[in-house]
Parts: C-alpha cells; structure tokens; sequence
C-alpha cells in the first residue's frame, strides 16, 4: 500500500521536475522565450489542479479504481503528444492534458490514505508518504540531467511515458477502498454540488490556502532554478541536478520530523515562522546577488520548513471533513498547484532574482497572514488535533 500509494503521488514532481534541466535548451530548440517555456510547467499545474476538482468528486461517486484508471490512459496519451509536438504551443496544450491525466493519481492516491486512516495515524501515513514521494524530485532533476547527456528532451517524455505505464500496472493491484454504502448518494449530473458543504467550511479552507501559499515558495523555486543555476551561476546540467537533489532533501527531512512532534498545531506555527524568515534570507541573497552558497544555505532552510507544513497541515484540514473525503482532497489538491501555476510565471518575469525574491517573500508573507486567521477562528476544543 506504501509502495503503491507513493509512486501515484510521485506523478506531480516527476511530472514537474524530471525535465527541469533541459528547460533552457528548450528555450534554444524552439527559438522561444523564459516565459512561454516556464509556461509548459504552469500549465501542467493548472491541468493537475483542475484535474484534482474532476476526478476528487467523481471518485466520492463512482469508488477510486474507475476514475483512477482513467487518469492513467489521458497522462500516457498526453505524453505521447509531448513527445511529437512540433512547437512551443502545441507543448504548451499537451502539457496542460498531461496534468489532467496525472492528477487522478495524485488526489486518489490521498483520498484512498483518507479512507483508512484518521487523526494521528492519517498523520503518520501522510508523513511517509511524503517521505517516500520525495525521492521523487531527488531523483527526477539528477535523472533528467543523466538524459541530457544521451538523449534530447524528447528522451525524457519518452522516459515519462515508461514510468507512468509501470505505476499504472502497479495501481492495478489497489483494492477498492470506498464501499458502495459510502459513496455520496447524489445525482452523476449534480456531484460537483459536493464543493459547496466543503467549502462552507472556513477553517478547512484557511489550512488549505495555508497549505498553498507555503508549497508556492517551492514552486517558484521550481520554475526559475533552471536559470538561476545554469544561465546565472554558470553551473552543468548535471551539477544543477546535484543542487536540486540536495534541496529536495530538505522537504524530505522536514515532513519527516515534523510528524514525529506530537502537537501539530505548535509544529505549524514554528514552520510557519521559520519559512517565513528563512524565505526573506533568500530574497535577499538573490537581490543582492550573494554567493550560490549563501543562497543555497538560505534555499535550504526554507524548503525544509515548507516541507514540515505539508503533512501537519494536510492532516489539520482533511481531518475537519469527514463525509466527502476525496472532495476536500481535490480542493486541497488543486488550490496548492493552482497557486503554483500562478507563482511559476511571475518568478521569471524582468530580473530572475529579483522576481523570484519578491514571489517566495510573498507567498511567505500570505502563510504567516492565514496563520494568524486561523488563531483568530473560532476552534471546536472536541476536534482532535486542533
């Protein structure tokens, strides 16, 4: 179950990461700019969150297996599109259904955890997965950079397509973990009304828009990296794969030890301040134009305080719902990779360090906000973990 459950949420950073080193040979190959080539990942986020609200709902409806091998056939032929398209926008279009296709794995992967576990222990199961998963972006940029060397980026959708057909076979073996008597007992034509009871809850949302803004930070990473390292600090491809690696460590240690601390409301609040000032360090590295290893120092930091909030704050707010599961999951979902695909673009606009700084200062700044107004909301002292 780990196993399986791990590798359909390893989909995003594979998705994301895995050609993050041929970005700026993108740019050359299709004679294009930073901007419509940041684009290929902005849409593949938007396409991941809109994918989560379709498929989150449906799965609430119909049981996770159906939709979830749905997802899996519109990511392989997405990827083939990838793999023959001609210019930037038809990349561009592709990206966007490879997101959609991937995003089926994502939010079913969370809501089957949902479905057979609560409070602490949904906590713990979150937190290895997370653990898990990000072997996933340590391995993807380092993988794609190994390619680069062989192979042209079409190598690496290539590479993308193989992957996603050995998850598919392995979530074949996924058992049904939605009963029939579960499942919402609405109309097929009115399941996205499930949004509205969900929604209506205030302190769901805050932890989720909490949740968003702090993975924004990672995303804007994400999306200027490429340049930074290799264009600004003149670094390889694979030696920006290496930093990227040992960045992505980061989020790994810090989901780790984060669910190992037994009040997860005090853990959220120290992250919170912690990401907060390790982010502003990092925009001042990057504006004054400091060191690649003052930068990275202050990198490091940060991403490992955005990836102590994932799994105290997704467990914080999935907990609050307890009906429509996959629902409040694709909503959680979709708001994270939603606010990506916003950040991703504005961290590479006029001055890449400048953008970059402001964006992850920012997103920082909106974490520490949501935070504060989630003290101020009123809190049920009979909801466990809160």
């Amino acid at each position: 179950m780990l196993f399986t459950l791990s590798a359909m949420t390893a989909f995003a950073p594979l998705v994301t990461d895995m050609y993050l080193p041929c970005l700026p040979a993108l740019t050359a190959y299709f004679d294009t700019s930073v901007s419509l080539v940041q684009l290929t990942i902005s849409t593949s986020m938007i396409g991941i969150a809109a994918g989560q609200l379709f498929f989150g709902p449906v799965s609430d409806k119909t049981g996770r297996r159906r939709p979830l091998f749905a997802s899996f056939v519109l990511y392989l032929l997405s990827t083939v599109g990838c793999l023959f398209a001609r210019n930037i926008y038809l990349l561009i279009g592709f990206r966007l259904l490879q997101g959609l296709g991937a995003a089926g794995s994502i939010v079913i992967s969370r809501s089957v955890a949902t479905d057979l576990f609560q409070g602490k222990d949904l906590l713990s199961f979150l937190a290895l997965i997370a653990a898990v998963q990000g072997i996933a972006p340590i391995v993807a940029p380092v993988s794609g950079g190994v390619l680069l060397l062989f192979t042209g980026w079409r190598g690496i959708f290539f590479f993308l397509g193989i992957l996603g057909l050995f998850v598919f076979g392995v979530s074949a073996y996924l058992k049904e973990s939605l009963p029939p008597h579960k499942r919402a007992k609405i109309p097929a034509v009115h399941i996205f009304k499930l949004f509205v009871p969900v929604m209506k809850n205030r302190l769901l949302m805050l932890y989720i828009a909490l949740l968003s803004f702090s993975m924004a930070i990672m995303f804007a990473y994400i999306a200027s990296s490429p340049f930074i390292f290799q264009e600004h600090y003149g670094v390889s491809p694979v030696a920006y794969s290496i930093f990227f690696a040992v960045n992505a460590l980061a989020l790994t240690v810090g989901n780790i030890l984060s669910a190992k601390l037994k009040n997860p409301r005090r853990t959220l609040k120290y992250s919170v301040a912690g990401l907060f000032v390790c982010s502003l360090l990092t925009g001042v590295t990057l504006i004054f134009d400091t060191s690649v290893v003052y930068f990275c120092l202050a990198l490091f930091m940060s991403l490992f305080f955005a990836g102590a909030i994932f799994p105290v704050s997704t467990n914080l707010a999935l907990d609050l719902e307890e009906k429509y599961k996959g629902t409040a999951s694709a909503i959680l979902g979709a708001s994270t990779f939603l606010v990506g695909g916003i950040v991703m673009p504005l961290s590479g606009v006029g001055n890449i360090l400048h953008s970059t700084a402001y964006t992850m200062t920012g997103s920082a700044l909106a974490t520490l906000i949501l935070l504060f107004a989630i003290d101020k909301t009123t809190i049920n002292p009979d909801t466990p973990y809160l």
